[in-house]
């Protein structure tokens, strides 16, 4: 069950109050549950906001539906046909936002969905191509 968060209404929160979200899992159920803190939204709005472009998406679907746990720059501008800069660009951005790990193994910098990270997992959820 992969579940999208979004607040119901955040204007009057503040960090020690519970806000309500909604969860909506790909079947269409809707289930309304409790948050912790501001800062969780804060960090929420981070994660998402470092996916809002449409080279990062691709870039995300690109990761999510190759048959490899990691994949290396060069093997993603190529993919995409994207410059090599703006692919750093933008794999540093989803980096700092969450989204991805990097490691680097035998002097490659290799990228992967940072498998610690639930909404990079719930991203990886929606954008898996089902086979």
């Amino acid at each position: 069950m992969t579940k999208i968060t979004f607040p119901l209404d955040h204007s009057h929160s503040t960090s020690r109050q519970l806000s309500a979200i909604w969860h909506i899992n790909l079947k269409g159920k809707v289930a309304m549950t409790n948050t912790k803190s501001e800062s969780d939204w804060s960090d929420l709005a981070e994660a998402l906001k470092s996916a809002a472009h449409p080279e990062r998406i691709a870039i995300l679907h690109l990761m999510c539906n190759c048959s490899c746990d990691q994949m290396m720059v060069k093997t993603i501008y190529e993919a995409l046909h994207l410059e090599q800069s703006i692919t750093s660009r933008h794999l540093g951005i989803m980096k700092r936002g969450g989204l991805l790990r990097r490691e680097m193994i035998h002097g490659k910098i290799l990228y992967a969905i940072n498998k610690d990270s639930g909404i990079a997992q719930s991203i990886k959820k929606l954008l898996t191509e089902r086979k």
